[in-house]
């Protein structure tokens, strides 16, 4: 009974982590999209390894074109890449958060990433679904032959 009960608890820390990867992994990247309002340019890249090492995590200056003021970026979800070190990638900067007036503002990319809700659906039901189902199926109780 131990072992089961071991078990279980590995299966479900896995499914847990397996639906918050791909939750991350097909949500878009929610400020992106919109006319340009600046650049992002000195880009670094690392593997995202939080996500099985499927993105990239990029950390850029982003220069407005208004005032020419420089903000930090980062972006967890591949939304920059190393194909764009060196390179001046069009921002946009959008306003994100609860209600237009009460949201904050952030910078994306120029370029509209939108998310794929289904997959990111599929990650955050399915997996732990299959994680039930397994769970249920290890604990039954069977009856005996008499």
């Amino acid at each position: 009974m131990i072992k089961r009960i071991a078990i279980a608890v590995v299966l479900w820390i896995v499914a847990l982590y397996t639906a918050h990867a791909g939750a991350v992994t097909f949500s878009g990247e929610v400020a992106s999209g919109g006319e340009r309002k600046g650049y992002a340019e000195d880009i670094s890249c690392a593997r995202n390894w939080w996500v099985f090492g499927l993105l990239w995590t990029c950390k850029a200056t982003v220069v407005a074109d208004d005032d020419g003021r420089r903000h930090s970026y980062v972006s967890d979800d591949s939304g920059l890449t190393p194909d764009d070190i060196g390179k001046q990638v069009p921002m946009t900067r959008t306003r994100v958060g609860s209600g237009m007036s009460s949201g904050s503002w952030e910078w994306g990319l120029a370029e509209n990433h939108e998310p794929r809700k289904g997959l990111a659906v599929l990650s955050l039901l399915g997996v732990p679904a299959v994680a039930l189902f397994i769970t249920f199926r290890m604990f039954r109780t069977r009856k005996t032959a008499t």
